[in-house]
This record gives C-alpha cells, sequence and structure tokens, in this order.
C-alpha cells in the first residue's frame, strides 16, 4: 500500500470526525447563545480559514491531529477561562460560554462525544437496514485441534447459554468476552439434548498481528460454528443442478452426519466422479438429493496439480434477519455501546497489568489501519469510521483536564461545591491534563516505530 494512499485514509478518517465532533460543540453552544471565536480542524498554523458573519474564524491548520471550538470568553484552545472575561460589558458575557447556568455548560461540552456515539450508531443502523443482522446461533458445529472447551466435555451440537454468568443470545455475545478474556477458568453454561448444564473451561491464550506489527492477547476456546448452511452457488455448480436452494442446511452426506462445513469438505473432496446422497433441511423439511460430484484441480502439497471433488457451493455463517428502522437504531446503539464495554474493559486490563501496554496503538497505528480499510472497499472503510468514531467518544470523555470529561469533571465539582473551582486551580489541573495527553501521544507513537519492520517490530 503506497504511504499517499495511507495518508488519504487517514485523514479522510480523522478530518470528518473531528469536523463532527467539534460541531456538535459548537451547534449546542449556539443554539445557547454562545458565541464562537473559532473553529479549527487541526492545531498550530493556520494555513486556510475565512471569517463567518457571526465572527467565527473557520480555518484548516497544519497538524491534523484533532481540532477545536474556541468560544467568547476561553483564553485558549483548551477552554481554560480567561480571567478578564468578568470585566466585559453585560451584552459580550451574555454570549460568554464560561457565564451560561452549568448545564448549559455540560451539555455544550458532552455534546462532542455524544455526536461521535451518534453517528457510530447511525452507521451500524445503516447497515444492519441495508444488508439484515446476522445472526450466529451459539451451537457448536466443530471443535478446533487441541480444543480447551472439548477438553472440558463440551460436545458437537451443544448450545452454548452463557459464559461466566453473562447470557449468551449469539455468538457475537460468546466472541466478545472470550476475545477480552484471554486467561482464566470460567463456568460455560450449556443446552445438551434439552438439559442445562454448566461445564468450567479453561481459556486458552492466542497471539494475534493486526498486520502492522503489533500482536494481541485474545481468548480461545477453539469451537466452530460454521453451520453447514448453503449461502450461494459457484458457476457450474453440481448442487445447484441437482435442486440445492440458498438456505438448505446440509446435514448427511451419504449416511454420515454433517455439523459443519468442514465435514462437507472431508466427505466431498476424495468422492470426484462419484454420486453421493445429500440429506438436507429446508423450510423444516428432510430432503434426499444425488449430487454428481465434479472434479476440479488444485496445487497438491508437492506443488503438481491434484483432482478434488466439488459440488460448487458456497458457506454461511449463521442467517440475515430483515430489521426495520426502529429495529436497526436499537441495533446500532446495542453494538456501539457493546463497544464502549469492550474499551473500559481493554483499558482496565492494561491499567492492571492484564494487557501489556504495547497493544496501545497511536496515530500511525490508525494511519496504516485506516489505509488497509481503504483498500479494502468502502463498506469496511466506513466500519472502521464508525470504530474510530466511538473511540473519539471513549477518549475524550476519559476524566483528563483537557479532554471533554476533564472540564466535565470540573462541572461535577463545580455542582457539589455550589461554586466553581477558582481560575487558577483550573488552569494548572489543564495545564497538567495537556502534559499527561502530550505525554501519552508520544508515548503511543515510539511505541507504534518501534513495531515497525524496518526496527526489528
Amino acid at each position: 500500500m503506497g504511504v499517499l494512499t495511507t495518508v488519504f485514509a487517514f485523514l479522510l478518517v480523522l478530518g470528518p470526525l473531528v469536523v463532527i465532533h467539534e460541531l456538535g460543540h459548537y451547534l449546542v453552544g449556539r443554539f445557547f447563545g454562545v458565541k464562537a471565536d473559532a473553529f479549527s480542524v487541526g492545531f498550530g498554523r493556520e494555513l486556510a480559514g475565512w471569517t463567518d458573519k457571526r465572527g467565527t474564524r473557520w480555518k484548516l491548520c497544519a497538524l491534523p491531529l484533532g481540532g477545536y471550538v474556541q468560544f467568547a470568553g476561553d483564553m485558549n484552545p483548551a477552554s481554560a477561562s480567561d480571567a478578564g472575561a468578568s470585566e466585559a460589558p453585560a451584552e459580550q458575557r451574555g454570549q460568554m460560554f464560561q457565564f451560561k447556568p452549568l448545564w448549559q455548560r455540560a451539555l455544550i461540552v458532552f455534546a462532542g462525544p455524544l455526536t461521535n456515539l451518534l453517528l457510530c450508531v447511525a452507521i451500524f443502523a445503516a447497515f444492519t437496514m441495508a444488508y439484515g443482522n446476522r445472526v450466529v446461533e451459539p451451537v457448536i458445529a466443530d471443535f478446533a485441534e487441541n480444543s480447551v472447551a472439548l477438553e472440558a466435555g463440551l460436545k458437537v451440537g451443544d448450545r452454548i447459554t452463557s459464559i461466566d454468568g453473562e447470557t449468551v443470545g449469539d455468538v457475537q455475545d460468546l466472541e466478545r468476552y472470550i476475545l477480552l478474556h484471554p486467561e482464566g477458568r470460567v463456568p460455560v453454561g450449556v443446552e445438551r439434548e434439552g438439559r442445562d448444564m454448566t461445564v468450567p473451561v479453561e481459556i486458552a491464550t492466542r497471539e494475534i498481528d493486526d498486520g502492522f506489527g503489533k500482536t494481541a492477547r485474545i481468548g480461545d476456546l477453539g469451537v466452530s460454528f460454521d453451520q453447514p448452511i448453503v449461502a450461494g452457488f459457484t458457476s457450474d455448480s453440481a448442487a445447484k443442478d441437482a435442486g440445492f436452494e440458498v438456505g438448505d442446511r446440509i446435514v448427511g452426506i451419504g449416511g454420515q452426519e454433517v455439523t459443519s462445513f468442514h465435514d462437507v469438505i472431508d466427505l466431498v473432496q476424495p468422492r470426484a466422479g462419484d454420486t453421493l446422497r445429500f440429506t438436507v433441511v429446508r423450510e423444516g423439511a428432510e430432503l434426499e438429493l444425488p449430487v454428481a460430484v465434479r472434479a476440479a484441480t488444485r496445487p497438491g502439497a508437492d506443488g503438481t496439480e491434484e483432482s478434488v471433488g466439488m459440488i460448487g457451493v458456497e458457506a454461511r455463517v449463521g442467517r440475515l434477519v430483515p430489521v426495520g428502522p426502529v429495529a436497526a437504531v436499537g441495533i446500532g446503539f446495542a453494538r456501539s455501546f457493546d463497544m464502549l464495554d469492550d474499551m473500559v474493559t481493554g483499558l482496565r486490563q492494561i491499567i492492571f497489568g492484564e494487557r501489556s501496554v504495547k497493544e496501545l496503538g497511536g496515530p500511525i497505528k490508525i494511519a496504516q489501519a485506516s489505509g488497509q480499510q481503504f483498500s479494502l472497499g468502502w463498506e469496511n472503510f466506513v466500519a472502521f469510521a464508525a470504530f474510530i468514531s466511538i473511540n473519539l467518544a471513549f477518549i475524550n470523555l476519559l476524566p483528563i483536564p483537557g479532554l471533554d470529561g476533564g472540564h466535565l469533571a470540573f462541572y461535577a465539582a463545580e455542582w457539589v461545591r455550589r461554586k466553581p473551582l477558582d481560575g487558577r486551580s483550573q488552569e494548572w489541573a489543564i495545564r497538567t491534563g495537556v502534559v499527561f495527553l502530550l505525554a501519552l501521544m508520544v508515548f503511543v507513537t515510539v511505541n507504534d516505530i518501534v513495531s515497525l519492520p524496518i526496527f526489528g517490530g
């Protein structure tokens, strides 16, 4: 992937998300009658800009790693209050942020992260409406080699209903928990032949590579939910000619039980030229369909061509359920809050040493991921933008002075004390917060750099 493409994709992700975030602040502030002196995309030297009729300077600055709205009465872009603002005429004070009621200031600050959250919800809702909601039943279809679940006593056909006390509705619920808990012994609730039972399982740890030199530890049960449901057909499909339809579930081949597409492959590939009887379930009824297995060639282990059997079906994991607008928005909120919950869990694990700080990513990693997702198509790229948007919302809500969460913490203290913190305390807190954020930015950037292949990462 070219450097220019990566940089372009990075700016294409970050730029609009920063604008949307700051527009949240700006629009709510404007609704409450607060004047904005500046609306900036980026920091540092101004590259281009204009001043509108309300006196707001809209500008693009040299360092494209954020942005800000500077309201009237702010001493700087970090929203530290100007001590001299109290001497301004009453008409001007009425347009200043710091003289607005506490609840209005809190809403103006909260509007930025909220806008990023709502964008993420909107993207997930739009995808769900367009493509449907994919539901994967948590019924075990197969086991991986050295599966901890198999060793613990789970069986093919078991339906996982809970893990560590948390209800499992579909595979996504299970994966969210397992991926974030790479070690530990947990009780797994299963339904087997109509009976409920609990099986303790020791979660295995596996390392994955993000493709950019960084690795992350994830949990693994060693189970597959790849149900043998026909999703489509290849050209010249023997299965389609035999009467297969999309949605058919293959349950048997030649009298042998089938629980996953791995079983289909294992039973079909050695039988090129033979006719096999397939048992499929369609709309609750079992059908027997004879299929003449066709021969295809592929490179063998020794580099020569070998003949294998093919029936020309495409696999599908789960089923797509059509969703209306209201339900789609609900799913959008649910997925967004699940992501926020995952971020809280990940941050807690890093703070308490359960995960390495090397898993933290900075601007270089985000840029690399932006370029990768851009190369995969607009759907992947937009989904990645939703992920970054919810990350911006989460980070900005952290109670660190200089971030939106830091200001909200000041307002919480003001509400409890019935008076604001003095200006000097706020100023020093914001300076400390900015120094901390800069140090963190330097750390994650260095972390990204040393993981690059040219540095042996």
